[in-house]
């Protein structure tokens, strides 16, 4: 173990460093001198087809762009976006099928009161979560499916099949139309199960989930301008952006929906999650009378199918919709605290493409902030960046080392080796993991991922990669772990260099590779080669330098 002052100094950085993105400058680029490694990401600059004004596309910026737009850099797909440039890669991004993951019969039909047939379907549940991020080519998709769920999540109540469903209709409309994608997902039965409008009748009406579908998933609470700033009254007051009636009125909308019955359902497939709800036989359980919901009238005579038709135009024209679901979408991707002019950026083309979310995505990726920082020691606004969140920094710690799949714990080998402080897909309630609001303290910068830096996930990334680097579990999913033991083994300074290359775009900060070196030939001089590494490793990214993207 690492002497207590030594882990003191490195908690005393990690706290100070994640408290404020914005204007400690932690995370900043840093100029620093080339090192001598053959590990070098110096390789031949690719003609950028993207219209940004650059010729080419560095190493650097090509690391920097995937980690906003994929669960995190690696060779080989840092390679990929010099050879084709920016918007070229969204281009072929777009045209990769959606990874979907197809449940086998015992995480379907189990006995949960059985505790081997419950982890087995558990398990096999979560590694294959674990495996998309890792073996999916649809990286962009994929990124913005976890953006979706940010604020459209489901909870841990789901059995495995209905979250492994929902994974997959995120997967499906992520880079799709956004009203065909509310449309799906007021169909789909874990959400119909999670907000209960598998339970909201003409007779026996259930606000919760016309209420959630305005207020967390398109319009929000308050009027919006484009750029995303509050509209206020003469008093200063935000004005609300519906009523206790529109949510009446929208309940009665989205009446009439049930779960697709079949005889003999396995017990722990009981909303038949694979199958979208379906419109009641009963015509009267649908709400069909005259609506006025916000500001718009609804004609009378309408089914259940048809007025949904209605109701997700109405909520995707709605003028808050856009600059609502594009501020989520760039904090999720790019910057926690982005500008109101960026989000208008964004907000537009929402607008003007009638929620196209692949048109949203690449304005999000391609706008003048977010590749501000490409170039190596460039200015980036002060209040620009996100703190990875405990799942992205797990998922880049796994490419980064060149992992072919998850990783099995080594306990429970039915279950993979993750980020224990954030559930796989499964959000603590309707609110999702964080709140978009949430300010990093004592200041007026947003940092929602800031609430997930627990004492649990700072221990989880000071203690627990060196322990598992020296598990047999790293080589069975064929991550490179002879690859940076070989560089260990050259010198400290190759190894750092690769290091360098796989986690901090090949340029490591001047300052922290300076107290690398200095652990390494002080503390870590007499460890095994495995444990100088597993260590090295853990306290270089459980820095800010790493966990901050700017």
């Amino acid at each position: 173990m690492l002497t207590g002052s030594f882990v003191s100094k490195v908690l005393s950085l990690i706290t100070v460093c994640f408290a404020l993105i914005a204007a400690t400058g932690c995370g900043e680029q840093q100029r620093v001198l080339p090192s001598a490694s053959t590990f070098s990401l110096s390789a031949p600059m690719a003609r950028d087809a993207s219209s940004l004004g650059s010729p080419q596309v560095s190493a650097y910026a090509a690391a920097r762009f995937l980690e906003q737009s994929s669960w995190g850099p690696n060779p080989r797909s840092i390679a990929e976006v010099q050879r084709l440039g920016f918007s070229a890669w969204i281009d072929d991004q777009l045209s990769k099928p959606a990874t979907q993951i197809n449940a086998p019969n015992f995480v379907i039909d189990f006995n949960d009161q059985d505790r081997a047939q419950n982890d087995l379907a558990r398990g096999w549940m979560e590694t294959r979560l674990m495996d998309a991020p890792l073996l999916g080519e649809d990286q962009l998709r994929q990124r913005m499916a976890w953006a979706i769920f940010g604020f459209i999540p489901v909870g841990s109540g789901p059995p495995p099949y209905g979250r492994l469903e929902y994974f997959n209709l995120l997967q499906r409309h992520a880079l799709g139309d956004f009203k065909a994608f509310l449309i799906r997902l007021t169909r789909n039965p874990t959400m119909g199960n999670f907000l209960d409008n598998n339970n909201n009748t003409a007779q026996k009406p259930n606000e919760n989930y016309g209420r959630e579908l305005m207020q967390l998933f398109t319009v929000g609470l308050v009027r919006l301008n484009q750029d995303g700033t509050v509209r206020r009254d003469a008093r200063g007051l935000p004005l609300e952006t519906y009523t206790q009636d529109d949510v009446i009125a929208a309940t009665k909308a989205l009446s009439g929906w049930q779960f697709v019955w079949e005889p003999d359902l396995p017990k722990r497939n009981w909303a038949n999650f694979g199958k979208e709800m379906v419109m009641r036989g009963r015509s009267q359980d649908h709400d069909s009378s005259a609506k006025l919901l916000l500001g718009e009238s609804l004609p009378a005579g309408l089914n259940a199918e048809q007025e949904l038709e209605v109701l997700a135009d109405l909520l995707t024209r709605h003028p808050n919709t856009g600059p609502f679901v594009s501020r989520r979408l760039i904090q999720a991707l790019v910057s926690s605290d982005p500008s109101p002019e960026y989000v208008q950026r964004v907000a537009s083309v929402f607008v003007s493409t009638k929620g196209d979310l692949a048109a949203v995505a690449r304005a999000i990726l391609l706008d003048p902030e977010a590749r501000a920082g490409d170039t190596l020691g460039a200015v980036v606004p002060g209040r620009f960046g996100r703190i990875k969140e405990p799942m992205l920094h797990f998922a880049q710690l796994l490419r980064g080392m060149g992992c072919q799949s998850s990783v099995l714990d080594r306990n429970n080998r039915l279950f993979p080796w993750r980020a224990w402080t954030q559930d796989l897909w499964a959000a603590p309630n309707v609110f999702g993991y964080v709140s978009p609001d949430h300010l990093a303290p004592q200041s007026s910068v947003a940092a929602p991922e800031q609430r997930l830096l627990t004492t649990d996930e700072l221990n989880r990334r000071l203690g627990n990669v060196d322990f598992e680097y020296r598990q047999a579990e790293l080589r069975e999913s064929a991550c490179e772990v002879d690859l940076f033991l070989s560089a260990a083994a050259r010198s400290d300074d190759a190894l750092l260099a690769l290091i360098a290359e796989r986690f901090f775009r090949g340029n490591m900060p001047a300052t922290l590779r300076f107290h690398a070196k200095a652990l390494l030939s002080k503390e870590l001089a007499g460890y095994t080669p495995s444990r100088r590494v597993g260590e090295v490793l853990q306290f270089l990214l459980s820095t800010a330098h790493f966990g901050v993207m700017k």
